[in-house]
């Protein structure tokens, strides 16, 4: 029987559940007796025909005729009592569950015999009941009670005394069930609505425990502890503005309770009502023109400032004084309130009248106060005045520190350039707020400013007990803008290891967003296909469809991030500076391939990185795509083909991939010249100079006023003039002696175009006219150019060169050394060696 009575109570919580999803949709205070019934006919069906005894009645005495073959004797007796099955028990509960619709207007009052009566058996049986619960048998009351139940299933009693055996048993969740049924049938006892209230709370059931308490201020609503408890529910349920109109009622009912009048006032300051806590407030201070609660007083001002009606809230001051303070001095909340609303509005002097009076004694009843009035200094950059306050907080060792104090005083300290005490107090604070971030790096900072490195390196690296944090994801050493700045530190430091060590995970963290971001990427892109081929269908059908493009603005701005973007930029530079070259191009490899062809060409410095850092490896024609890439987007930049040209000259042999790229831009950008020169080169280091001379003669179309081009064309001729199969030789030495002259010419008669045309009668067997050039170069005294960069090739590296550099006195004046010696005068060869390379 036990366990079916439960089962009814889980039916009946099932219920109140479905119907009861939103607290807020229940039993308003407003509500007229009408709506009540309905929801509690909504929510607890069970009990709708509870209400018609008559009902009930008729089907007592029926099935009474039925089951009972005589008069009912001695039920007391636990023995002889024949137990009711539940669905018995709930076929009488819902008899007559349908209820008609009551046409006839109500008249007021009962009617006459109207009133139930107990009969004497189920009165006895109920004394027996109350007797066995009295004396500790409590199976023998539990099973008279439920046939009682079975007899009578409207009557309250029963389920009330049951609800008492079932705490007695210290079975808590049976006796609420017993008590659940008492209260609905017995709906104006107040107690029992409560006791459920006090259950509920303890189960953390809220929506039941908002219906028992609804339950209960409309049993007794001049309760005002119930009222409380509402308010207190909906605080805690977040919902202030329920729970400021609960305390109005209860203002309502009890005018003079100022305890509901300020809570309610706080909430509705809350909630964002300002106009409501303030009307409550001043309504009743006009009701109390002689005499009120300095609390009253003291809350309309706060709420006045808080607002930021500081005019009002000393018009409201300097009423209070005159009306409730006549002859008497200002209670000091009042006298620091006054000041802090003339500092907002600006007089400053008559604040600093005011507060002088203001002794050290009284900071530790006030320091929330004296805490809000240094704020305002500080807030308006009085600095000096917020110190003093803020100091005299300190000292008072009533006054609870918790490290924002020291912080607001370093605050002060440095806006007044005072670096010194501002440090110490950052340490102070830092003693207490060791997590707070934007603390450590602020004093990271003013130490660096005096080139403390090694202490702010100290301040921002892990403690060395970091074991005792372990899995602490927020552990301030963890936060990645303490990470960046240890990283720019290191860096500026040169301890390029410790910068590595510190930026990898950083870096790693990066490449994980970006591939996060691709992948939201391609979705997005795929889902606009689709839109666009319902946007074509649409149209085939004459349907108009609205545009919803959505923007992906957050998904390019992520791709790119400048600072992931540096991050990666100055770990590889690092790992290059550290030989670990493999890593580097790892990484920008992957960074490459995750941003894919989205990387702006502001940022292309990471290309340029890969493909220099390339040449460096000793495979470099696996990182060709970094400059492949570079080339793809700026055909016409001359810098990404020398690099292509210095990388692609180390390889052993010209792979086909590297023709097809080149076959390619020439094909696609016939104006672009680098591409036919490097084939030229190709061509010439394959000693296909026939070929080379065609690609040559092929940019000197296109750039015929190049020096370099000339020179090209004019070497190739040469040494195709000295190959066996030619037949006009004499004809094609001549044709590039003369593109020799041009480049000459073009030189401006450099030491370099000199050294050439000497160089090239020499190689062909002139040695008179190479004699004669060799001397016109040694002629000249070259001075050193700057040699050009590939992309983001180190400047120190390539300018660390000595004296001289450009300069080819050596080379000419030992080719004509051997000029000399070769015809026999070993006299001028010694002496051109003595003269020009000091030998």
């Amino acid at each position: 029987m036990i366990s079916e009575l439960m089962a009814m109570d889980d039916e009946v919580e099932k219920d109140d559940i479905h119907s009861n999803g939103d607290y807020e949709n229940n039993h308003d205070e407003n509500e007229n007796e009408n709506e009540n019934e309905e929801e509690e006919r909504q929510l607890y069906p069970h009990f709708t025909g509870l209400e018609y005894e008559a009902l009930a009645a008729k089907k007592r005495k029926s099935l009474t005729n039925t089951n009972q073959q005589g008069p009912m004797k001695k039920m007391a007796n636990t023995n002889s009592i024949s137990f009711a099955s539940m669905d018995e028990i709930m076929e009488t509960l819902n008899y007559g569950g349908r209820r008609k619709s009551r046409k006839k207007p109500k008249v007021r009052g009962r009617r006459k015999g109207s009133k139930n009566k107990l009969s004497p058996e189920i009165a006895e049986m109920l004394g027996d009941a109350t007797l066995h619960y009295a004396h500790g048998r409590y199976g023998e009351a539990i099973s008279v009670l439920l046939e009682v139940i079975r007899l009578a299933p409207s009557l309250p009693d029963s389920f009330h005394t049951l609800g008492l055996v079932y705490q007695a048993l210290g079975n808590t969740e049976r006796a609420m069930t017993s008590y659940w049924f008492a209260a609905h049938l017995r709906p104006k006892d107040a107690s029992l609505w409560e006791l459920l209230f006090t259950w509920s709370i303890e189960q953390r059931n809220i929506n039941r425990a908002m219906y028992c308490i609804s339950k209960a201020i409309s049993a007794d609503p001049s309760d005002i502890t119930v009222k409380f408890h509402r308010a207190s529910l909906y605080v805690e349920l977040g919902d202030f503005r329920r729970a400021a109109e609960s305390y109005e009622e209860i203002l309502q009912l009890c005018p003079e309770n100022v305890e509901a009048l300020k809570n309610g006032a706080k909430l509705y300051l809350q909630c964002g009502q300002n106009e409501s806590s303030v009307s409550i407030l001043e309504n009743y201070l006009k009701a109390h023109p002689s005499e009120a609660d300095f609390g009253v007083i003291d809350l309309l001002a706060t709420t006045f400032m808080e607002i930021n009606q500081h005019n009002k809230a000393l018009e409201h001051i300097d009423h209070a004084h005159l009306v409730y303070y006549a002859g008497k001095e200002l209670p000091l909340n009042l006298k620091i309130k006054t000041g802090i609303c003339h500092i907002h509005l600006g007089n400053m002097k008559m604040a600093e009248s005011l507060l002088s009076a203001l002794q050290q004694e009284s900071v530790s009843d006030h320091a929330k106060l004296i805490t809000e009035l240094a704020d305002s200094y500080m807030m308006f950059e009085h600095f000096d005045s917020a110190l003093k306050y803020y100091h005299m907080l300190e000292e008072n060792a009533g006054v609870d520190n918790d490290g924002y104090l020291h912080l607001k005083i370093a605050r002060c300290y440095v806006s007044l350039k005072k670096k010194a005490e501002a440090v110490i107090f950052f340490y102070n604070a830092l003693r207490t707020l060791e997590d707070n971030v934007d603390t450590r790096l602020t004093l990271a900072s003013l130490l660096l400013e005096d080139c403390k490195e090694d202490e702010a390196i100290s301040l921002l690296s892990p403690p060395e007990n970091t074991g005792s944090a372990f899995g602490k994801h927020n552990a301030w050493w963890l936060n990645k803008r303490i990470k960046l700045k240890l990283c720019h530190i290191y860096k500026a430091k040169g301890m390029i290891e410790d910068f590595v060590d510190t930026i990898m995970p950083l870096v790693h963290l990066s490449l994980e967003k970006r591939s996060k971001v691709c992948k939201a990427k391609k979705f997005l892109q795929k889902k606009a296909t689709l839109k666009e081929e319902n946007k074509a269908a649409a149209r085939t059908s004459g349907a108009d469809r609205h545009s919803d493009d959505s923007n992906d603005d957050s998904l390019k701005e992520a791709i790119r991030d400048e600072e992931h973007h540096r991050l990666i930029i100055d770990l590889c530079k690092a790992l290059a500076s550290l030989q670990r070259n493999w890593e580097a191009l790892e990484i920008i490899s992957l960074a490459q391939r995750l941003a894919g062809n989205t990387l702006p060409a502001e940022k292309e410095e990471l290309l340029s990185l890969g493909a220099q850092i390339s040449y460096s490896t000793k495979d470099p024609k696996y990182w060709l795509g970094c400059v492949r890439s570079m080339i793809q987007r700026h055909p016409h930049r001359l810098a990404a083909w020398n690099c292509y040209a210095k990388v692609i000259s180390r390889l052993e042999k010209i792979y086909s991939v590297d023709a097809k790229f080149l076959h390619n831009m020439r094909a696609k950008h016939k104006d672009c010249v680098p591409p036919v020169i490097i084939c030229g080169h190709q061509f010439t280091m394959a000693c296909r100079h026939q070929d080379a001379a065609r690609e040559y003669l092929e940019a000197y179309k296109q750039l015929p006023e190049s020096p370099l081009i000339n020179l090209c064309v004019g070497t190739a001729l040469i040494n195709l003039a000295l190959g066996l199969r030619l037949q006009n030789k004499h004809q094609c030495l001549a044709q590039g002696l003369a593109f020799l002259y041009n480049n000459l010419l073009l030189g401006e008669t450099s030491q370099e175009a000199l050294y050439n045309i000497a160089r090239a009668y020499h190689h062909v067997g002139l040695v008179s006219l190479a004699a004669s050039y060799y001397e016109k170069a040694l002629a000249i005294c070259e001075k050193d150019y700057p040699i050009p960069k590939i992309l983001n090739e180190d400047t120190d590296i390539v300018q660390d060169r000595k004296p001289g550099y450009c300069n080819l006195r050596r080379e000419a004046a030992y080719n004509l050394h051997l000029i000399y010696r070769n015809s026999g005068a070993f006299d001028l060869a010694r002496q051109v060696l003595k003269d020009h390379l000091h030998i």
